[in-house]
């Protein structure tokens, strides 16, 4: 529903990319390299580096995610078409794009909820996140071992309660590190049939004007999606700024 917003650009899985990226930017805190800091003025030295400036990472992985959610196809076709002439190119595109990602396995990092607020923070410190979680647990269990059962896996009740309940207390503790500007933690149970909890997230966001008229239905027999039209108000803008 987030795509239905102006100038939003949500994908969807991308089998935790950006815990692989922060593997990266750790590396570099690593053994020898000296901390990203810190410089190593011995031109003879094995580390040589000059200083590293502050957040300089944090482009490299922006583009990470700017790479494995890229626009439209008809928008790529233009900025080729248009490359010599620099009517349209794809920085420019994206500064008017708001960019994210569905992140439903960053809880299964080799990390800690506290090490992923600061790498998010450090890295995307504009970004907001939204946490959905679900509070029946059993519920939730059922349903995913309903759906995998069809496609040949077993997972019993007990074990998929147990692994949820560690999922969202980590959830949770990201969110809390995170603070109530950046992250909004919602329940399924409170949106699923009352699109009024789903406006106030929108307005959290900094959209102006926007309301949803009802809530989708996506995932429907596994994956199917809703086809309802979704209406938000001829009025809507996206965030100042963009």
């Amino acid at each position: 529903m987030i795509n239905h917003l102006p100038n939003v650009r949500l994908a969807g899985e991308n089998n935790n990319t950006l815990h692989v990226a922060s593997l990266l930017e750790k590396n570099l805190h690593g053994q020898g390299f000296a901390n990203l800091r810190t410089k190593v003025p011995a031109r003879g030295d094995a580390w040589f580096h000059h200083s590293i400036p502050k957040q300089s990472m944090a482009c490299p992985i922006q583009k990470i995610l700017q790479t494995i959610n890229p626009p439209p196809e008809e928008v790529q076709q233009q900025i080729v078409r248009n490359e010599s002439s620099g009517v349209l190119a794809l920085d420019g595109y994206d500064s008017s794009q708001i960019v994210g990602a569905k992140m439903i396995r960053i809880q299964n990092g080799k990390w800690k909820p506290l090490e992923a607020a600061e790498f998010f923070k450090y890295n995307f410190p504009c970004a907001k996140y939204i946490v959905n979680t679900r509070l029946d647990k059993e519920a939730q269990a059922a349903s995913r071992s309903l759906h995998f059962k069809k496609l040949g896996r077993n997972y019993t009740l007990e074990e998929t309660v147990d692994e949820f309940k560690r999922e969202d207390g980590f959830l949770s503790e990201f969110a809390q590190h995170m603070g109530a500007y950046q992250a909004r933690l919602i329940y399924m149970e409170d949106w699923v049939n009352n699109v009024t909890h789903l406006n106030e997230v929108v307005e959290w966001l900094g959209f102006q004007n926007c309301q949803y008229d009802k809530v989708l239905h996506n995932n429907v027999n596994g994956y199917e999606q809703d086809k309802s039209l979704l209406e938000v108000g001829g009025g809507c803008q996206a965030p100042i700024g963009f």
